[in-house]
């Protein structure tokens, strides 16, 4: 197999920003688990497009109430968004390492615009040369926006909390 350089990295550089999107794609669906679309909403839209819902959970908070002297525990009922109860990354890949034996050469054939010749990758099967690809891929801190919504949800949870 022969190619040039330039094709080569940029073969590379195409198969990593498709494993991005593939990473992005993931996680929004994963985000999409904690909502459902409002009633009015377009059935055809595709989330996060369009007006959606967080879905709430109820639990019972226990509070310690006193009447006449007497103290005891009741519990409160409050409404949680379930995105607020697990902890979500963002993920990116954040390196790319190739690792191989390559035999290089100049192209016979000169460049008609005059510009230096191009440098010519060949790996044959045939040989013991080998390819490894080594792809990182790490969780991130969420995005501020993220972080601002979880924040929203996290104060009106806090407004039904019980003092």
């Amino acid at each position: 197999m022969k190619a040039t350089l330039g094709s080569l990295i940029s073969g590379l550089k195409k198969a990593v920003i498709e494993a991005q999107r593939s990473v992005s794609h993931q996680h929004i669906e994963e985000l999409q688990q904690f909502f459902i679309p409002d009633q009015e909403q377009d059935p055809s839209q595709s989330f996060p497009e369009g007006a959606w819902t967080a879905r709430m959970v109820g639990m019972n908070v226990p509070r310690e109430v006193s009447r006449n002297g007497v103290v005891t525990l009741e519990h409160h009922q409050v409404q949680v968004p379930l995105i607020t109860l697990l902890p979500l990354k963002s993920f990116a890949i954040e390196q790319v390492e190739v690792l191989t034996t390559l035999s290089l050469a100049l192209a016979e054939t000169p460049d008609p615009a005059g510009e230096d010749a191009d440098v010519l990758v060949s790996m044959r099967p045939l040989d013991e040369q080998t390819a490894e690809i080594k792809i990182v891929i790490r969780g991130l801190e969420p995005p501020a926006g993220y972080q601002r919504m979880v924040a929203a949800y996290e104060k009106l949870l806090n407004a039904q909390l019980p003092t």
